[in-house]
This record gives structure tokens, sequence and C-alpha cells, in this order.
């Protein structure tokens, strides 16, 4: 299989707060000129900014779904709004080969002063899908989405889970090569979320590239058979799923039981 996402020693940092962005900036340009004190410079400026992503290295194969597992700002979401374009990463390359699907943020890729059908052609056309076989998709993304006539309205009065409906729908029935979500389904009901389960597991079967930042172990478990472990920013394990849980609930455990000082 030919490897359709290939990251190469990503970093992303943020500064701590605008004010001290001026400093950020310094402190790149400094360790851009002398690439040998760039440790020492992160030391320098820790309190004015924070790697949200740490020399990130790995690469995905056509067809794989991979999870991506961690806690709340490990990296997983940053990773994937570097991988779906939406931020820059300070240093490093991603590529990816193939059409992309993103389903971030509630909400993130969405119009909401347009109706739910304008966001489908938006969408569509992002996604460089031809008008003609957009409107023969149409009917099929509203009936999987169970929407109805809200299709119509604007997006800005749906509901949290309507949206993440409309979402799902649009990202799964145009069947992008490569579909990047992260944790959207949180807000979905039972129903729903069972309906999405069954269609990634067909997209998966179609070949398609699945990459899935989840809390749900179970969900991931369902539907990946390889995991990425991410924690404050540095890719702490890659390998299949099951031993990947395995060490991350070891991790866990070992994290919860450690008596804190202080």
């Amino acid at each position: 299989m030919d490897n359709v996402i290939a990251v190469r020693n990503i970093s992303k940092c943020f500064p701590v707060n605008r004010g001290q962005a001026h400093a950020l900036r310094a402190a790149l340009e400094k360790a851009a000129l002398s690439p040998l004190t760039r440790s020492h410079n992160r030391s320098e400026t820790a309190q004015q900014f924070r790697w949200a992503l740490d020399n990130i290295s790995f690469e995905i194969k056509r067809g794989e779904c991979v999870a991506l597992v961690g806690h709340n700002g490990a990296g997983k979401s940053v990773l994937l709004r570097v991988l779906s374009r939406v931020i820059r990463p300070t240093c490093g390359e991603a590529d990816l080969y193939g059409s992309v699907g993103a389903m971030l943020d509630i909400g993130v890729g969405f119009n909401r002063d347009l109706t739910g059908r304008e966001n489908v052609f938006l969408q569509g056309a992002i996604l460089g899908i031809r008008k003609r076989d957009l409107e023969r998709k149409f009917e099929e993304i509203v009936e999987f989405s169970g929407i109805g006539d809200l299709v119509e309205q604007p997006l800005k009065s749906y509901s949290n889970g309507t949206q993440v409906r409309l979402a799902f729908a649009i990202a799964a029935q145009l069947e992008p090569e490569i579909l990047l979500m992260d944790e959207v389904l949180a807000v979905a009901d039972e129903e729903f979320v069972g309906a999405s389960v069954r269609k990634l597991a067909d997209l998966k079967r179609e070949g398609r590239t699945i990459l899935l930042a989840s809390h749900d172990m179970s969900l991931l478990s369902q539907l990946c058979t390889r995991a990425l472990w991410f924690e404050q920013g540095r890719l702490m394990g890659d390998g299949p799923m099951k031993e990947i849980e395995e060490r991350y609930h070891a991790y866990l455990h070992e994290v919860s039981s450690t008596p804190r000082h202080g």
C-alpha cells in the first residue's frame, strides 16, 4: 500500500497570550539562525509559549483507520488542524495525497449564515466535487443526516447535535479519500453514533483512509487497527490498537497512583 499521509518533524507552538506574540517571533527567528541552540532557546522562552506538537513524524498508508489517543491538550486536535490546513506548523512538513474531508470542532468549515443545503455544496466544492455529482448525492446526505426540512434553514439555527449530523453526513457521503475526525461524535445521540460507525466501517472497506481522535476506546477499538498516542505534544507510541490501548491505560494508572507533593 502507498503512503497517503507523510508527517515529517512537525512542531507547532503557540504564545501563552497575545501580548507575548513578539517574544515567540523573536525566539523562532533566533532558533532559525542558530539551529544548534534550539533547545536552549526553548528553555529561555518556556514561560512565553508552549509547544503543542514537538517534532512529530509518522506515515499512514492508504486504507488505514488510525486512532489518535491521549489526554485533552495532548496534541491530537492540533495535529488534525495542521493536516487539514486550518493552521500551519511552526516547522516541519505534512503531505497528504488525495481529497481530504475534515470534521473538527462543531461548525468548523461551515458558514453559519448559509443554509444546510448551501453548506453541502460549499463543502463539496472545497473537496473538488462537480456540481452534478453533488446534486446526485444531495438527497443521500439529507437522508443520512435525518435533518429533514432544516436543510433549508441557516446553520446558526441548528443545535450542536444537528450540526454534527450534517457535518458527518457530508463528510461520509461525499467519500473523500482521507477523512479526519476530532471527537465530534461525542455530542451525537446513540442511534446516530451507531449509524456513523457502520458508515465508517463501509468507508474503511472501500479503502478510504481515516484518522479518528476520540476518548471513546470502545469506538476506536471497533474501527481502528493502529493507534498514535500523544502526550504533551509528543508522540509516545505508534503501533497496533490493542497494544497502544494497554500502554495508555497503564500510563493513566501510573499517573493516577503517583503521590502528589506540595
